[in-house]
């Protein structure tokens, strides 16, 4: 059996999540030893895809009349992988699945989800093809703590000081840097902790109202765009708090990558879907930003306690062996069914 596992995104976006998943699902095949590839015009037996961008690829893996999987709402950080749009309007948000990710699963033999609410999302908005939760496993080796080495990068490319303790926020720019004011809050109130916001940067930030929010934030408050590979996870490695203080929903795959790393989650309770994380459990989540930054500084001041090892141990459950295991079954299945 030999698996398509598609996905080109904008060479600027290739460091971010949509990226991270293809290269997930491709590790997960090769530790239980399938075969893939990355050339649509190759022979394969199966088409995987992860972007509604890639619609006419998967038309072209359904002329061969093979079974195409598409897995939605992985990587909802990266706009190369985003199946929804959210408008808010009045005080009032709302979130829909894109006309054109509605199309592009709906032309699938078969989709994959991370969680059953998402499950039921696609299902009342309109999706009609079968729908099956499969959590995405993660290569624990590259978050080994004692690699001093993987450790040093984030000190040698930022220059920073060691001492100080560091908070990570990833998420999604906007004209009014919407959600980042939680962030941007606990560093007015902790000159001795650094504070890095990684996005990707979907408008220009030099205009208008985020060039204000920037310009006056801070100086412990740096603003990042997409980062190479190892110098992100190289952040994550030295990070106390991963915070997730947007609104929209985020990625799986960061949110895994911080929990396998040991930080502390802070997350808004919009940005995850509800079964993924438990309050005081495995996180803290809140729905409003007084909360957050409240949380937040909590933590650093060591005044609540923290929810890293349950939050490790429940990541180590879903492991690159039982992910492939995972995906080969299903392969199998569709290609049976065929």
């Amino acid at each position: 059996m030999k698996v398509l596992v598609y996905f080109q995104p904008n060479r600027k976006y290739d460091n971010y999540e949509g990226a991270r998943m293809r290269k997930t699902i491709k590790g997960a095949l090769e530790v239980v030893g399938a075969t893939h590839t990355s050339n649509i015009y190759d022979d394969y037996d199966v088409a995987h895809f992860m972007s509604p961008e890639d619609e006419s690829k998967l038309n072209i893996a359904l002329e061969r009349d093979v079974p195409v999987i598409v897995s939605a709402l992985y990587g909802e950080d990266d706009p190369s992988a985003r199946f929804l749009s959210h408008k808010s309007k009045d005080g009032k948000r709302t979130t829909t699945l894109r006309n054109r990710a509605l199309k592009m699963l709906n032309k699938a033999t078969l989709v994959l989800v991370p969680t059953e609410s998402a499950k039921e999302f696609l299902i009342a908005s309109g999706v009609t093809r079968p729908i099956e939760v499969c959590v995405p496993g993660i290569n624990l080796a590259r978050f080994n703590f004692s690699r001093d080495d993987e450790k040093e990068l984030f000190y040698r490319y930022f220059r920073e000081d060691k001492n100080k303790k560091i908070v990570l926020a990833v998420g999604e720019y906007d004209n009014n840097l919407e959600g980042i004011h939680a962030f941007i809050n606990v560093a007015t109130k902790r000159d001795d902790t650094v504070f890095y916001y990684v996005g990707s940067e979907t408008t220009n930030l030099n205009v208008g109202r985020a060039k204000t929010i920037i310009k006056n934030a801070p100086k412990n408050v740096h603003f990042k765009n997409i980062l190479p590979d190892d110098i992100y996870r190289s952040l994550l490695l030295n990070a106390d708090v991963f915070m997730l203080p947007g609104y929209n929903l985020a990625g799986i795959i960061s949110v895994e990558e911080a929990m396998a790393a040991k930080c502390q989650l802070i997350v808004r309770k919009s940005s995850i879907f509800p079964e993924l994380l438990k309050n005081e459990k495995t996180a803290y989540i809140a729905q409003f930003s007084e909360t957050l930054t409240s949380l937040c500084l909590d933590y650093l001041n060591g005044e609540i306690q923290p929810t890293t090892q349950e939050a490790y141990e429940q990541v180590s459950e879903h492991s690159l062996q039982k992910f492939g295991d995972q995906l080969v079954n299903i392969y199998n299945s569709l290609i049976k069914n065929k």
